[in-house]
């Protein structure tokens, strides 16, 4: 099992921490400590619901998780009625705009929670995994015979390949995919014939705003990758390793300088050459490449933001690692939080504060 190690404290001690910490919680929820919004469960015994919007690449694991959570805790319930999976960026703006109410919101990049909601809605976040990106294919055409994480791109332009591509500026997924085609195309990929992968599959000069060429590309949420490959609608798809797995497609792993999964000084200094431009509230917005990090917050209109805080905990305890470890993501712990000061007591034990590095990406 392999998880993050920088700014690492003592494993068991922060093993018991989290024990401790989950238990008190707990047990305050059965005592009663603290106002809870109360709700009817369907057998109509009163139990707090837990609200949560996330990343739709979380849709295969935090229903499960919730589901345990819910049973282990007592007079709480975690139905998939109060679970909304979507790109992270419309999430986002949903509770800041709309004012859509969640005790835990989880999203696919870092940077968003400060951009989008802090300070006013929410007051931090914490950095708990991290999922590079892979190329998931389907193995019946034929150009992708023999494909591996070399000869990917030059396999991708063979005629007839339609490329599956999320909408940037609603998914960080979409230009995530983006940045991979832009730094397969770099010095030093690693990358046989990437040079004119994304003059391939976007109109626009790379770091501007990237039209997807409709004669090799098709517009999909990161949701119906799957179904769009199994049926041969699209015939590849630059998605997150996790999702790979969970939908159990076909897959090649890509070199580290393509992938966004690491977190080096290196990593990061050559993720940050690739850029483009998305859709923001007041026009065209510029973001930089950067490692694939999921980050989770209570904000600040949660309906029960003691539930939010518990379940977090719960999200950075070593049951939910394994389960992560299983799911494709390499778990963060200590977690790394933007605003260490900001954090409630009970979960300032279990984070670190950001890397100076990536804490200089946000904004």
């Amino acid at each position: 099992m392999c998880y993050f190690a920088t700014f690492m404290s003592p494993r068991t001690q922060r093993l018991w921490t989290v024990v401790a910490l989950v238990a008190v919680l707990i047990a305050g929820l059965a005592g009663g400590w603290y106002a809870r919004g109360a709700s009817t469960s369907p057998s109509g015994s009163s139990a707090s619901t837990l609200w949560v919007g996330a990343a739709g690449t979380l849709a295969p694991i935090l229903p499960g998780l919730g589901a345990t959570f819910a049973q282990e805790t007592p007079g709480v319930q975690a139905p998939a009625a109060a679970q909304t999976f979507e790109g992270s960026i419309a999430l986002l703006k949903s509770i800041g705009a709309l004012q859509v109410r969640y005790d835990v919101a989880a999203v696919a990049d870092y940077r968003l929670i400060p951009e989008l909601l802090e300070p006013h809605g929410a007051a931090w976040e914490l950095v708990f995994a991290s999922d590079p990106m892979v190329l998931v294919y389907n193995p019946s055409v034929a150009a992708f015979a023999g494909l591996n994480s070399t000869n990917w791109a030059g396999r991708l332009e063979a005629p007839g390949v339609l490329l599956g591509v999320a909408n940037a500026s609603i998914d960080p997924l979409g230009y995530a995919e983006i940045f991979a085609q832009e730094l397969a195309g770099a010095n030093g990929s690693g990358v046989a014939m990437g040079s004119g992968l994304y003059a391939h599959f976007y109109r626009g000069a790379p770091g501007g705003f990237a039209t997807p060429n409709p004669a090799t590309t098709r517009i999909a949420p990161e949701a119906d990758a799957a179904a769009l490959i199994r049926t041969g609608a699209v015939s590849a798809f630059l998605i997150y390793r996790s999702y790979a797995l969970a939908s159990n497609l076909s897959y090649v792993a890509l070199p580290w300088t393509v992938d966004l999964g690491s977190t080096n000084q290196t990593a990061l200094a050559r993720y940050a050459t690739a850029a483009t431009q998305i859709e923001g509230a007041t026009g065209l917005q510029r973001v930089t490449g950067s490692p694939i990090l999921f980050a989770v917050t209570v904000p600040a209109s949660a309906p029960d933001s003691a539930l939010g805080q518990l379940f977090v905990a719960y999200l950075l305890s070593p049951t939910t690692r394994t389960v992560l470890v299983s799911a494709g993501f390499t778990p963060i712990f200590p977690a790394w939080a933007d605003h260490p000061s900001a954090l409630p007591s009970a979960l300032g034990a279990l984070a670190e504060p950001l890397p100076p590095l990536l804490a200089a990406g946000i904004g």
